[in-house]
């Protein structure tokens, strides 16, 4: 997870943006006025209160992984996708494994045809 050591108006506004809340919705949650998070969004480089740095801190924190990794992307810090489980990894296994007898199978019955036709 991505730690940010001192919160701007840049990191909220792509806090808010990874949680997909729109600016009434993400202000209501930080306890401010959505015209503050609009100023935030305007000057970028405006540091919030130590009290909104702690709150930014737990929404990131609690923030579900693949809305974390769209954190990270909008700043441009890390572009790592979310891991895939065991379970899925075995499903595109055997599907890889399906077409590729699928297209064996394509091949052997008409060997003159080509990918194109």
């Amino acid at each position: 997870m991505t730690v940010i050591d001192e919160w701007t108006g840049r990191h909220a506004h792509a806090l808010r943006t990874a949680l997909r809340l729109t600016n009434e919705a993400f202000a209501e949650r930080l306890g401010i006025s959505p015209r503050t998070l609009t100023k935030w969004r305007e000057r970028p480089d405006v540091v919030p209160s130590p009290y909104l740095q702690e709150a930014l801190d737990t929404y990131l924190s609690q923030a579900p992984p693949d809305a974390q990794v769209r954190f990270s992307a909008n700043l441009g810090l890390d572009q790592r996708r979310v891991p895939i489980d065991d379970t899925v990894l075995t499903q595109l296994n055997t599907a890889l494994g399906d077409l590729a007898r699928a297209l064996a199978r394509l091949q052997t019955e008409d060997p003159e045809r080509s990918p194109s036709s």
